[in-house]
C-alpha cells in the first residue's frame, strides 16, 4: 500500500495523522501538487459504508465504486423517484487509489507527536455533538421481497413506518447494493440521545416481518453506525490543522462527511502549497456561514416526529434537483443555503412550519456570527 515516492532528509512538508478517507484524500492532493506529505496511520480497514452522489465527486474515476446507481427512491408520504446517479465506494479501492505515491508510517500516534511543517489531524471526529445518527443494518445476498421496492434502485430514504406502535425518534431505512450484496439499514437520521443498535435491530426485524434471531441468521454481516451530529467546526487547535470530521465535516443533515472531503483536500492542499492560511482553507467564511444554516436546520429537524419528517422530506425532495443537491453540500454559499431553506418553508405544510418555527433564532444569528473555534 505504501507508495514510491522518495523518501527525503528533515520534516515532510505536510504530516497527515489518520489514515481513513479524509486524510488520505488530503495527503494524495498534496502529493499531486509535488509537496511531500507523510501520512500516520493504523492501516486498519474501512469497515464503514461510505457512499455519495456521483456528480459531488467527479475527479474520481468509476473503479472505486462498488456500485453505482442512476434510480433512486426516497419514500415520504409519498414515493419520489430521482434520475441521479448515486454511488457507494469499494473501499478498498478508494484506499488503493487515494493512497498511490504517498509515504505511509504504520502505528498509532498523537497529532502532536508528529513532525511536519503542516501537521493535520484527520482521525475523526472530535468535539461535543448536538445529537447522533445511529443505524443498525444487515448485508443479504438479494434484496428483500417484503420491502415492496424497485429492483435494481437505491432506496434512500423510506421513512414508512417499520411498525405504527414503535416509539421513539422516527427511523428510515437505507438500502443500496453493496460489493457483497444488498445493505438494508434502520436509520435514525439525528436523535438527542443516541438510539441503541437492540432497538434499531427489533425496528428492522419488524420492518422485514423477521424475529431478531432469523434477521442475524440470514445475513452476511450486520452493520453499525454511530456518527456525531452538530459537532463544532474548527479551523485549528494550536499548530494542528483538523480536516475531514475532525474539523466538523459532518452535515448536519445527512451525516456524510466523506464526499465534502474530497471536495476540500485540492483547495487546502493548495493553500498549503501556497503558504496561505490553511485554517482558512479548511473552513472558508462563506462555508462556516452556510454550517450555521445547517446547524439551524438540524435543530429544527430534532424537533419532528414521525408524520412531520415525511412531511418534510416531501416537501424537500419536491424541491427542484439542483436545489435540493445543493443544500446537501457543505460548500454551497450561505445564500443559497438561506434561499432553498425559505423555499422549503413555504412548500412545507402549516403544522411542520410551526414546527420549524419554533427553534430559537437568536440561536441562528448567534452561531452565524461566531460559528468556528480555534480550540
Amino acid at each position: 500500500m505504501n507508495g514510491a515516492s522518495a523518501r527525503r532528509s528533515g520534516p515532510p512538508d505536510v504530516a497527515v495523522v489518520g489514515d481513513g478517507p479524509a486524510g488520505l484524500a488530503v495527503a494524495a492532493a498534496c502529493h499531486e501538487l509535488g509537496l511531500r506529505a507523510v501520512v500516520h496511520g493504523d492501516g486498519a480497514p474501512w469497515h464503514a459504508t461510505y457512499a455519495t452522489w456521483r456528480d459531488d465527486v467527479d475527479p474520481l474515476p468509476d473503479s472505486v465504486f462498488a456500485s453505482l446507481t442512476d434510480r433512486v427512491e426516497v419514500f415520504g408520504a409519498r414515493r419520489h423517484s430521482i434520475d441521479r446517479i448515486y454511488g457507494v465506494f469499494d473501499n478498498a479501492a478508494l484506499r488503493t487509489h487515494l493512497a498511490t505515491g504517498l509515504e505511509i508510517v504504520g502505528g498509532r500516534v498523537e497529532p502532536d507527536e508528529v513532525d511536519g511543517a503542516v501537521v493535520i489531524d484527520a482521525t475523526g471526529a472530535s468535539g461535543v455533538p448536538t445529537s447522533w445518527q445511529t443505524a443498525f443494518g444487515i448485508v443479504v445476498a438479494d434484496m428483500p421481497g417484503s420491502l415492496d421496492l424497485a429492483p435494481d434502485t437505491v432506496t434512500l430514504m423510506d421513512w414508512r413506518p417499520a411498525d405504527d406502535a414503535i416509539e421513539g425518534p422516527p427511523s428510515f431505512c437505507y438500502v443500496v447494493p453493496v460489493a457483497d450484496g444488498w445493505l438494508v439499514e434502520e436509520t435514525v437520521l439525528a436523535a438527542r440521545s443516541a438510539v441503541s443498535s437492540d432497538a434499531l435491530r427489533e425496528r428492522l426485524a419488524r420492518r422485514l416481518g423477521r424475529d431478531g434471531p432469523s434477521l442475524i441468521a440470514g445475513a452476511r454481516r450486520t452493520e453499525e453506525v454511530r456518527i456525531p451530529m452538530g459537532s463544532p467546526p474548527v479551523r485549528s487547535r494550536g499548530r494542528v490543522v483538523p480536516f475531514g470530521a475532525a474539523a466538523g465535516f459532518v452535515h448536519p443533515a445527512t451525516g456524510y462527511s466523506v464526499a465534502a472531503s474530497l471536495r476540500a483536500a485540492p483547495r487546502v492542499a493548495r493553500a498549503i502549497a501556497a503558504g496561505a492560511d490553511v485554517g482558512e482553507a479548511v473552513w472558508p467564511s462563506d462555508h462556516l456561514r452556510s454550517r450555521a444554516l445547517h446547524d439551524y436546520g438540524l435543530d429544527a429537524l430534532l424537533r419532528l416526529d414521525a408524520g412531520d419528517v415525511a412531511a418534510f422530506f416531501d416537501a424537500f425532495f419536491e424541491l427542484p434537483e439542483e436545489r435540493w443537491a445543493a443544500y446537501l453540500r457543505i460548500d454551497t454559499t450561505p445564500s443559497a443555503v438561506a434561499g432553498i431553506m425559505a423555499r422549503l418553508f413555504r412548500r412545507a405544510p402549516w403544522r411542520v412550519r410551526a414546527r420549524l418555527m419554533a427553534g430559537d433564532p437568536r440561536r441562528l444569528f448567534g452561531r452565524a456570527g461566531a460559528s468556528w473555534s480555534n480550540g
